[in-house]
């Protein structure tokens, strides 16, 4: 008799010893977010069930298929990037907080940017009333990145920010101040989310319909390929597919099904597809409350990515093959009752991404349910990833849940059903055209009604607000977050003036009606947008005269027109 018969003979005797406790436990077992339901325990013989091989699907850290993470010493060596997003209204009010979180052990600047910035549109545009500053910095020119990053030098720290849809611009501002402050382009560290397809499904932030977003990401991944290669160009949003309500397989199926669209434009510009391919990064949810499914989740997308490699382009280098996680949980898990609970929601988060192997960590704070978070929440995220890091003994081993029978049963589940829901918008025609025909919104959709009625029935459990529920405390007083000073708006307005009245605006007519030649042109390698976008931001253009001018040219996406 095989090892595994035995084991199938004991489980069977098990059950029957059990059978009353058993088929009580049948008749609601706990399930997955996306409904498959579990079982009290997992053995040998279920791996045996998937066909699980040591070696084929496991290995060894750093190597083929990389399921147990991207190098051999992994948090050994060092630990993860320790980031928060954060980002005030003002250059000068970010680089003050900045400084400070850098001070306080921070290794990554995640920057966030206020709405005007993030579509296009200057502080002094009708458009951008009532809305600079309330979320983010407000950035317009080089002149604000200059001041962001002043004493803060980008070569030291790893700078990533969240800009998409003129992530063209941001990436030409970080890249043209490293110059000027003396960074070697070819070491320079950084990343750019620049992920306009997600902004079709999830975020909503877009601007140019979607065959000019994708000739945008094309032409930086080239761009940033030849001249910083240390720089992630693309860092695509799978946190926001999961925020938007999409289940854990959905969003793992619909952030590779992105990257792969990426890479496919790239190829049909006539370029090999590993010249970019290392250039791709991954932002992913660690949610406390899924905490098996998530390291799961990401175990399969890290071996399904490098099999896909090899699969659909034939690449055999290992620096193409790894999949880049920037961990980063979901606001949509925290609460607004009981706001301190969310410090533990998001210290678990921590463990969930460094248990499944991530590169970057990034927390929620826990008032962020309320506004803009406080320099004292950033710091307590700050001082979680620490204490993972350093105090609990996570980074001792690599790996240290692989081998992990239910694990690595869920593993092999998760890779299995998201390459079937791959294959589905294959079938579609990829991912821009399942995004044009609506598909994808329509799944997510369904998602997020799904989770909406679990969590109002109680068969999700939020602590605080369906479940363990309390008075207000009154006598904490009234809670303190971050609010912006109705008067940014108006000082914005007047720098942009200022900026405008002093800088050589025949150079700037002339970068402008350059950018708009090259977008004129037909997508490809000698029509690259980024030399002149380059050109723009460093006669001093600002962000709304640049995309101004892209717009002219391109248009802008309708959403109405997605079946």
């Amino acid at each position: 008799m095989s090892d595994i018969e035995r084991i199938r003979q004991a489980e069977r005797a098990w059950a029957e010893a059990n059978k009353a406790d058993l088929d009580e436990d049948a008749r609601q077992p706990p399930r997955t977010d996306f409904g498959l339901a579990l079982k009290p325990v997992y053995t040998p013989a279920d791996l045996a069930d998937q066909k699980f091989d040591y070696l084929t699907d496991l290995g060894l850290p750093g190597a083929f298929p990389f399921t147990r993470g991207n190098s051999a010493r992994m948090y050994r060596a060092t630990p993860w990037r320790i980031g928060q997003y954060a980002g005030f209204a003002t250059a000068r009010e970010s680089n003050t907080l900045f400084k400070n979180l850098i001070a306080h052990g921070q290794t990554e600047l995640s920057l966030a940017f206020d709405l005007p910035s993030q579509l296009g549109y200057d502080p002094d545009d009708p458009r951008a009333a009532g809305e600079v500053g309330r979320v983010g910095i407000s950035l317009a020119s080089l002149r604000d990145w200059e001041t962001i990053f002043d004493g803060i030098p980008m070569d030291k720290v790893y700078v990533y920010s969240v800009s998409n849809a003129q992530a063209v611009v941001t990436i030409a501002m970080h890249l043209a101040l490293a110059r000027r402050q003396g960074a070697d382009l070819a070491k320079l560290r950084g990343g750019m989310q620049n992920d306009v397809l997600k902004e079709y499904i999830a975020r909503g932030n877009y601007i140019f319909p979607i065959e000019a977003g994708m000739r945008l990401a094309a032409d930086t991944l080239l761009y940033c390929a030849r001249h910083v290669p240390e720089y992630w160009t693309i860092n695509v949003g799978g946190y926001h597919i999961c925020e938007a309500g999409a289940n854990t397989v959905h969003e793992g199926a619909y952030t590779l099904s992105i990257a792969l669209a990426y890479l496919d434009q790239v190829q049909r510009l006539g370029v090999p597809v590993e010249k970019v391919a290392s250039k791709v990064s991954f932002l992913m949810t660690p949610n406390h409350n899924r905490f098996f499914e998530d390291i799961a989740k990401f175990r399969a997308c890290r071996r399904l990515w490098a099999r896909l490699m090899v699969e659909r382009y034939g690449i055999t280098d290992p620096n193409c093959q790894v999949f880049r996680l920037y961990a980063h949980n979901g606001g949509s898990v925290l609460t607004r009752q009981q706001p301190e609970t969310n410090i533990t929601r998001s210290a678990i988060a921590a463990v969930v991404g460094a248990l499944a192997g991530a590169q970057n960590i990034c927390l929620r704070t826990m008032d962020e349910c309320l506004g803009i978070p406080s320099e004292e929440s950033q710091v307590i995220g700050i001082r979680s990833q620490q204490v993972v890091a350093y105090e609990t003994g996570i980074a001792n081993v690599v790996d240290p849940l692989g081998g992990s029978y239910y694990v690595e049963w869920l593993t092999t589940e998760y890779e299995r059903r998201i390459r079937e829901e791959i294959g589905k918008i294959d079938a579609l025609g990829g991912m821009a055209a399942a995004i044009a025909g609506g598909t994808v919104q329509s799944v997510i959709t369904h998602d997020a009604l799904t989770l909406q009625r679990r969590i109002d029935a109680g068969e999700v459990v939020k602590v605080g607000l369906n479940k363990f529920q309390a008075a207000e405390d009154k006598a904490k007083g009234p809670r303190r977050y971050y609010r912006v000073d109705p008067t940014v708006e108006q000082t914005r307005r007047a720098e942009v003036a200022a900026l405008r009245a002093e800088r050589d605006n025949d150079a700037v007519r002339r970068a402008l009606d350059n950018l708009r030649r090259t977008a004129e042109r037909p997508a490809g390698v000698e029509a690259n947008l980024m030399e002149p976008v380059m050109e723009a931001v460093l006669a001093y253009a600002t962000m709304g005269e640049i995309c101004g001018t892209l717009r002219e040219v391109f248009g802008t996406y309708d959403k109405s027109m997605a079946a």
